[in-house]
């Protein structure tokens, strides 16, 4: 197994071999993405590229031979998961996307921070993709490494608001908060703690979400949220743990934990997040923001 950082060098390495293969044209981008780019050390793992190009016929050729897997959610949001031969004989898989569905995704986001009930209008989905489609395409724009077509990358990484972004993504996850401080006395009520415990579980994995985005970083998986809690500011690692790793039964203390999901909802929603933190060529981000 190798170590973080000789994981992130062999998966550059590996990347610029299929840029080199693709034979990237003029104003297109390779981006390296995934778990090797994450603000912390990983190993193992699948390589992660995505393919940007303006040409709609360099798109049309890798979609007409995409893959049957999440074909459904490749057509809907029109990118393609095609594999790619490499000189060595191995395949590697890559997301291609038609460089005008990033430039409407990136207008779809806007330029200023929403209200509240903008977000719940379209908080199941971002820049006009779905959620979950959305969300790792903006991650590749403003946390992945380009690897080809770097002039390409900072137009299409320009192009988004990123503050908008990040609000749009911390207040949908604030939604969340918000429903829990209602659903968990209403669970009580009914004589229902394991119910609401379970209510407060999901409140809490929504708002280190929510935190990760107000801090300057992204997250695309949930299981890698423990290890961004180092990055976060301290309050919240430790109220985290005590949630997650022993179950709170008691009326008192879940009535105690929706008190705080409520300041948290008042004091972060519709605010500015702070500066986006990007991948540095090490694979390793900043130091834990201040609270």
């Amino acid at each position: 197994m190798t170590t973080a950082p000789d994981r992130l060098s062999t998966d550059l390495r590996r990347a610029r071999e299929c840029a080199a293969d693709l034979g990237l044209k003029d104003d297109e981008t390779l981006i390296l993405t995934g778990s090797a780019t994450l603000p912390f050390p990983t190993r193992g793992g699948d390589i992660d590229l995505v393919l940007v190009t303006p040409s709609e016929d360099r798109y049309l050729g890798f979609a007409q031979s995409r893959e049957r897997e999440r074909e459904t959610e490749q057509a809907a949001n029109e990118f393609a998961i095609s594999y790619v031969q490499l000189p060595n004989g191995k395949e590697m898989d890559i997301e291609v996307w038609p460089a005008r569905r990033l430039v409407s995704a990136a207008a779809g986001v806007g330029g200023e921070i929403r209200d509240i009930q903008e977000v719940e209008a379209d908080f199941t989905r971002v820049g006009g993709l779905d959620v979950k489609v959305g969300t790792d395409l903006f991650h590749a724009l403003g946390w992945g490494l380009p690897v080809a077509g770097t002039d390409a990358f900072g137009r299409l990484h320009d192009l988004v608001a990123w503050p908008a972004y990040q609000a749009f993504k911390r207040d949908a996850a604030l939604v969340n908060v918000r429903d829990a401080t209602k659903g968990i006395p209403s669970s009580l009520r009914d004589e229902r703690p394991d119910e609401a415990y379970l209510k407060l579980c999901w409140a809490a994995d929504s708002l280190v979400d929510a935190m990760i985005f107000h801090s300057g970083y992204s997250i695309t998986r949930w299981k890698w949220r423990l290890r961004y809690l180092s990055l976060l500011p301290s309050w919240i690692d430790d109220w985290y743990r005590e949630i997650r790793l022993r179950p709170v039964l008691e009326p008192a203390d879940l009535l105690r934990h929706v008190d705080l999901l409520k300041k948290a909802f008042a004091t972060y929603t519709g605010t500015p997040p702070r500066d986006l933190v990007e991948t540095s060529p090490a694979g390793r981000a900043g130091n834990r923001p201040v609270a």
